[in-house]
Parts: C-alpha cells; sequence; structure tokens
C-alpha cells in the first residue's frame, strides 16, 4: 500500500508544507519522473488549493538530497513561498496562533513502470502522516515545580554524540504570545527562535542543548499580557530556573555557558528572567521586549544584545531604547540594534517581527556562543 507523508520545515516566517513524499512498495526510478507526473492540492478550510511541484525524484529514504534517483520514496518539491504552504493561523481576537490539520491529497496522474517491469497505476491519496524536520529531534516533556505549583510543558534538544568528558552550552528560547498553550509543539514551529540553534550547520559548530517552554493561553510569560505589571515575571517564568538548574543536575550542561533568548512576550521574558536570576545566565537576546529599568543594576555583568524596529506597532521601540541607554550609562556589556523604520516590511515582514534578521545573521549566532559567565 502507498503512503504519503507531509515534510514541514521552519523557515525565517515559520514552519511551511515544503515536501511531499510518496512511499511506493517497490522502487522507482526517478529519471522517468518530472514535476507533471503528478499533482499536489492542500485543503484549506473549505477551499482546495493546488500547489506548485518544483521538483521530483527518488530515493531510498526521506533524505532530501538526490543521489541515485531511485528508491522507494518519491520526493516532491514544493514551492515553499506560497501562501497556502503555511501550517499556522494567526487570530488578531485571540492573540493566538492555531494550526488547523494538514490535509493534501496527492495524485499520481500517469502509469510508471518500475525498474523490474511492474506498471503502477494512477492513483490518488491523503496524507496519513507528517514529519517535522528538526522539529522531530525535541523531546517533549511537562515540568511540575514543586514551589509554585506550576506545569510547564517543554521541549528538549540534546546534542548528537554527547561526549560524557564535556559540558555544552544551553539555549532556553522563550516563545511570544501566539504561541501560548499546551500542545507543547506550537512554540517551535511559528518562527525559528529555538529550531535556529539545532540546525544541522549551527550544531556543528556549536553543539548544544536547547530548552523550548511553553507558557499556558492564560498566562504570559511576565504581566505584560494577564493584567498584572508588564514587566513582573509570573510564576511560569519563575518556574524556569528551577528547570533548568533540574537539567543541569541530568546532562553534560555547562553552567558557565547558559544562555536566554526571546521574542515579543518572551523578550519581555527574556529581560524579567535574567533580572530574576542575574547568576545564571551568561549572554542574552531579548527582541522587540521591554522591561524594568529600575533593576538593569542587576544585570550589567550580562552580555546582552537586544534587537527592536524602529516603527513597531505592538511593541513600543522606547521600551528596548530606555532599557539599552540605562545599561550604557551604568558600564553595562549591551549591544543594540535597531531596524530604521520600513525596513523590516521593505523585506516582506511585519514590522515587529525583529527575530527574522535577528536569528538568521551568523554573526549573533557566533556572538551568543562566544560568551561565557564569569568572563
Amino acid at each position: 500500500m502507498n503512503k504519503v507523508t507531509l515534510l514541514t520545515r521552519i523557515f525565517p516566517e515559520g514552519e511551511r508544507v515544503s515536501e511531499v513524499v510518496v512511499e511506493y512498495d517497490s522502487e522507482i526510478d526517478g529519471s522517468n519522473l518530472t514535476p507533471d507526473s503528478y499533482a499536489v492540492e492542500a485543503k484549506v478550510g473549505d477551499t482546495t488549493v493546488e500547489r506548485t511541484i518544483k521538483k521530483v525524484y527518488a530515493n531510498s529514504s526521506f533524505d532530501l538530497v538526490c543521489s541515485t534517483n531511485r528508491g522507494r520514496f518519491v520526493i516532491i518539491e514544493l514551492d515553499h513561498k506560497e501562501a497556502v504552504a503555511k501550517t499556522l493561523v494567526f487570530s488578531s481576537e485571540t492573540f493566538l496562533s492555531e494550526r488547523p490539520e494538514l490535509i493534501y491529497t496527492v495524485t499520481q496522474k500517469v502509469a510508471i513502470t518500475t525498474p523490474e517491469g511492474e506498471t503502477i497505476a494512477p492513483f490518488t491519496l491523503q496524507n496519513t502522516d507528517e514529519k517535522h524536520l528538526i522539529v522531530d529531534d525535541f523531546q517533549a516533556f511537562v515540568y511540575r515545580d514543586e514551589r509554585s505549583g506550576v506545569e510547564v510543558p517543554y521541549r528538549f534538544f540534546a546534542p548528537r554524540n554527547v561526549n560524557p568528558d564535556k559540558k555544552y552550552p544551553l539555549v532556553v528560547f522563550l516563545h511570544g504570545a501566539g504561541e501560548r498553550g499546551r500542545d507543547n509543539f506550537i512554540q517551535l514551529v511559528a518562527n525559528k527562535g529555538a529550531v535556529v540553534w539545532a540546525q544541522p550547520g549551527h550544531q556543528a559548530l556549536h553543539p548544544s542543548f536547547v530548552l523550548a517552554p511553553q507558557c499556558p493561553r492564560e498566562s504570559s510569560w511576565t504581566g505584560v499580557l494577564s493584567g498584572g505589571e508588564p514587566f513582573e515575571p509570573n510564576p511560569e517564568l519563575l518556574a524556569l530556573p528551577h528547570l533548568i538548574e533540574n537539567l543541569v543536575s541530568q546532562h553534560n550542561i555547562d553552567s558557565d555557558r547558559i544562555y536566554v533568548t526571546g521574542l515579543s512576550m518572551g523578550g519581555f521574558g527574556t529581560w524579567a528572567i535574567t533580572m530574576e536570576s542575574p547568576h545564571l545566565f551568561a549572554g542574552a537576546i531579548p527582541v522587540c521586549g521591554g522591561g524594568e529599568v529600575k533593576k538593569v543594576d542587576k544585570i550589567k555583568h550580562i552580555p546582552i544584545w537586544a534587537f527592536h524596529a524602529e516603527d513597531d506597532p505592538l511593541v513600543p521601540v522606547a521600551f528596548s531604547r530606555s532599557l539599552v541607554r540605562s545599561l550604557a550609562e551604568r558600564g553595562g556589556r549591551v549591544k543594540y540594534t535597531e531596524f530604521l523604520k520600513d525596513y523590516l516590511e521593505s523585506q516582506g515582514w511585519s514590522a515587529h517581527s525583529s527575530w527574522i534578521p535577528a536569528y538568521e545573521d551568523e554573526t549573533v549566532i557566533n556572538w551568543l556562543f562566544e560568551q561565557k559567565r564569569g568572563q
């Protein structure tokens, strides 16, 4: 029985369906296939939209590198830039992102003859499986903080081939408001904030652990969305240092190289958690967030690189400017990148999306891993 699996990848703007894989019972010679051999349709609400096929080839596995162009797996590469490729829907009413069920239909339009002479007649199938590249390498857990009683779902990534005689950095990512919930998944796929550190290229240079907790939908990392003081930490955020300490005790984590980054609501969380636990972190990257200026003395020893857009419509740029200015006046170890008005929108992004260029910048990635507590 043939089978259809969707492959998703995390692009700068978030998760998209980038490939469809048809698994056959027999080996296929991909040299006989063209994009016209198949049709791929995505169901969006009550509408069916045809996806653009860019390339078709066969492989012996789900590997996306065409080698022999033979095997039981036919890889159908799609145009990931199409709007229909997106997997998340953001609601401005609830301020939450949702991930509807992905329903795809694949049609083999022509008869295929296998190298053994078997004929595979045209057929139409729906997807039954999904594979999420890099995301599936994060394991799912739930942490219960005994001191506060709060539960925090989280995803945890461990580097491959951990040397028991070595210690590795830990990067903590705090998601934005749209990813609140209990599914323990959406915080990984809305943007690159978590997965960027787990990308194979970055892991080759900087093998590290990655922690991506999820805040419940009725709360926020600070009071910014839950009716409290916008810069004061909520219980879910206060539980994270305990979770981090727990992970350090269980894994080969270098306690002198623990980093935190977050965007929007998670940017508020990044400022707040460093101020609450300034002894814990070796570096921080708060993106389009805000924090309590009166507490900056606590974090002036922490290397911080902040990002914000001048014309951010959701989080006033004045929040980052005042924190950066206050840190600089106190001799803090702070860097600041402010994107000029209209720059993000000129790239096709929302003016709030400062995290896209921040996490795409190799200089930023390398800078973070250079930081070490006490140096």
